[in-house]
């Protein structure tokens, strides 16, 4: 029994000492940005506000029917994964299309496609013509 409580001690503080030396393992979060603010933004502005990035994020997972870890790993700010630069790409095309061909067509018009134009909660984009023509009924 003796012997026992001492295998059980000694199994304790070898683990406590192991997990002190864990300190490197810790996750990046959004919680944990730094003063400077996000790492690695590349398309999006670098002077985006914590709510305005959380929400954009969040209506990015709507629009795709996806979780965070979609794009991201636990580091938020690494590229490891391809659907981030994927997302990246097309939030330039949607910018373009926006800038280019419905601004010029008034004020009203200026955001008018967004992911959830052709995605509809799902990551591979429905037919063109379908969600361009709900996009034309939703404007009349």
């Amino acid at each position: 029994m003796k012997k026992n409580v001492i295998y059980i001690c000694t199994f304790l503080l070898v683990g406590f000492i192991l997990m002190s030396f864990n300190n490197h393992f810790k996750s990046e979060s959004y919680q944990d940005v730094s003063e400077d603010g996000f790492k690695n933004l590349k398309i999006l502005p670098k002077d985006i506000s914590k709510d305005s990035l959380m929400s954009l994020m969040k209506g990015y997972n709507q629009a795709l029917g996806v979780k965070c870890n979609h794009c991201h790993t636990m580091n938020k700010a690494s590229d490891e994964k391809h659907e981030k630069e994927i997302a990246r790409h097309m939030i330039k095309f949607t910018n373009a299309l926006n800038a280019n061909e419905f601004a010029p067509i008034g004020e009203k018009y200026k955001n008018a496609i967004e992911c959830a134009t052709c995605h509809r909660g799902s990551t591979k984009p429905m037919d063109d013509t379908r969600a361009f023509m709900s996009l034309k009924e939703e404007k009349k």
